[in-house]
């Protein structure tokens, strides 16, 4: 199938690619695996307790059973990464320190929109897809959140908005926003993308992580994008300005669920693989430039199938955890795998 080049997944190929030719270990492993192979632990899979529902696109954002299910979600996820937690301190690469291998300035990007969606305790937007609403603390300047947003054909917009503190009176302003970090999703009526899985709102949430130490805003998602279906990421380094132009971690045939964790430069996006056959496979996308460029992708699980996907980054320490299904009938059991960064 040809396709046009679409500029608005190439962001700064020029400079990427500079940035790339200065760096001798481009072309050499980022990462390197401390456990050979998959560890399944006697922790408790979060996809079965509760058991997981399906996404639903007719569910209604705000009724009682939209609500009770994001909380599952929201704990489930909580809870996840707390099974991350332990795995990750057992690694001294999590004490060390990451080298900076290089930087980019933010792009000059539009002035974020200050437009007012309330002060209540999430943003207010009547097209909010259920269940798919995440919020993220930024520490010392407030809140933020991102969420699917419905949109005409079918199609679905992933947006963000913060909620600012404001230091003189000790307290939060309203949700500005929406900002819009990707508006490139096909609906069942655009060319090719009736038959390619899941849409509308019948989709993963998008995951949120805001960076302590540098304070990026950072998303990964799944998108079915002019393209073809995929992972994406995208950053926002400027609380007050948009987020830079979205970037694919990898195209393939359907949509899955994708986290996203950062410390500083390091940042790693844990995705159930678009192109895996038959069994779903969990792998990750280690950045060392905070997001600007994934130089490696590592496939994390085994011959099993894998689910639900989680990753927790520190230091030079890397370990994603995912739900492994041995077999159809049997109770997943919650696995991990650890990798450093050289």
């Amino acid at each position: 199938m040809s396709q046009k080049a679409n500029p608005y997944r190439a962001p700064r190929v020029a400079a990427l690619l500079t940035l790339c030719a200065g760096l001798a270990a481009c072309e050499q492993p980022v990462a390197q695996w401390v456990d050979p192979s998959p560890v399944a632990t006697g922790m408790p899979s979060p996809l079965a307790h509760p058991p997981f529902t399906p996404y639903d696109s007719t569910l209604r954002e705000g009724t009682a059973e939209a609500q009770f299910l994001l909380t599952q979600d929201q704990l489930r996820e909580l809870g996840a990464v707390t099974l991350l937690a332990g795995a990750l301190d057992s690694l001294s690469a999590s004490r060390a320190s990451l080298s900076a291998v290089a930087s980019l300035p933010p792009m000059q990007m539009a002035p974020a929109p200050t437009a007012s969606l309330g002060d209540s305790d999430t943003p207010a937007d009547s097209l909010r897809c259920a269940r798919s609403l995440r919020l993220a603390i930024a520490v010392g300047r407030g809140r933020v959140a991102t969420w699917w947003r419905r949109a005409p054909g079918g199609r679905v917009h992933l947006v963000a908005a913060w909620r600012d503190t404001i230091p003189a009176e000790s307290r939060l302003g309203a949700w500005r926003g929406p900002i819009m970090v990707d508006t490139l999703d096909q609906g069942p009526r655009d060319a090719q993308a009736s038959d390619r899985g899941a849409y509308g709102c019948a989709r993963p949430a998008p995951s949120l992580a805001v960076d302590r130490l540098n304070g990026y805003v950072h998303v990964a998602y799944a998108l079915t994008g002019p393209e073809g279906p995929g992972v994406f990421y995208a950053h926002q380094m400027d609380p007050r300005a948009g987020f830079e132009p979205p970037v694919a971690v990898l195209y393939g045939e359907r949509l899955g669920e994708a986290r996203v964790a950062s410390h500083g430069e390091l940042v790693a996006v844990a995705y159930e693989d678009p192109n895996s056959r038959g069994r779903v496979m969990t792998s990750v996308a280690i950045s060392r430039t905070a997001g600007h460029l994934f130089e490696e992708r590592l496939a994390a699980s085994g011959g099993t199938t894998a689910r639900d996907p989680y990753v927790a980054v520190r230091g030079k320490a890397v370990v994603v955890g995912w739900s492994d299904f041995g077999t159809a009938t049997a109770e997943p059991v919650f696995t991990i795998r650890r990798a450093i960064l050289r």
